[in-house]
């Protein structure tokens, strides 16, 4: 979100899925972690991803990116409210997985938003944080790599891409190293309710910040 003003919007997309994918891969080095994925439901977020994948990649040059990641951002603020309460069940229901691992395939190129929707679901699903956080990554590590294959060789980069990729993999390591010793001192009713704010902030913030800057561009 910081970036945003500063860059191409395909860019950011592109450095967002580089980014989430190394983490996802330092994450993933842990045999625990590999032994802690929830297989069925990754499966189903995957494939039903990877499908969502092909299509987002096909009509990523017909979308407003910017326009499509506000929607994005409000449906995943709303969902997020929602299970705080009584609907928290609703969303730890089976096919959601398969409906959230779709919907994040299809945002993935255009916007780079790949994760609320199958988070939202895992959250309500597993109770286990480690679960739950292996899980995730699991599905974003795959993801992830097809996401940047994919804009690599189908999309224009801007130039600079590479050279801004190369400036911020160390600020990216040292967030993932300061996420992992947080996650480790938290307890996983914390972990859960710490994951919603998270959602819930982290959306609210990022429409805002979209909201503002489009119209200080004239968007």
């Amino acid at each position: 979100m910081m970036l945003l003003g500063g860059m191409n919007f395909t860019m950011l997309v592109f450095l967002n899925l580089c980014m989430s994918f190394l983490s996802c891969v330092l994450a993933m080095l842990s045999a625990g972690n590999l032994r802690s994925i929830h297989k069925p439901i990754f499966l189903r977020v995957v494939i039903s991803a990877l499908i969502g994948l092909v299509i987002g990649s096909a009509v990523i040059k017909y979308v407003d990116g910017v326009f499509l990641k506000q929607v994005t951002l409000v449906v995943i603020l709303v969902a997020s409210l929602l299970s705080l309460g009584k609907y928290r069940r609703f969303f730890g229901q089976k096919h959601l997985s398969v409906a959230g691992g779709f919907l994040s395939g299809i945002l993935t190129p255009s916007t780079g938003i790949n994760g609320p929707l199958v988070m939202l679901h895992l959250n309500a699903a597993l109770k286990e944080k480690r679960r739950i956080r292996s899980t995730m990554l699991s599905y974003l590590l795959v993801i992830m790599a097809f996401g940047v294959l994919s804009m690599t060789f189908q999309v224009g980069l801007p130039r600079g891409s590479w050279g801004m990729l190369a400036k911020i993999v160390l600020p990216s390591v040292a967030g993932y190293a300061l996420g992992v010793l947080t996650f480790r001192q938290l307890s996983d009713s914390r972990y859960n309710r710490l994951v919603t704010f998270f959602l819930i902030s982290s959306s609210l913030l990022s429409l805002i910040y979209l909201i503002l800057y489009g119209q200080v561009r004239g968007y």
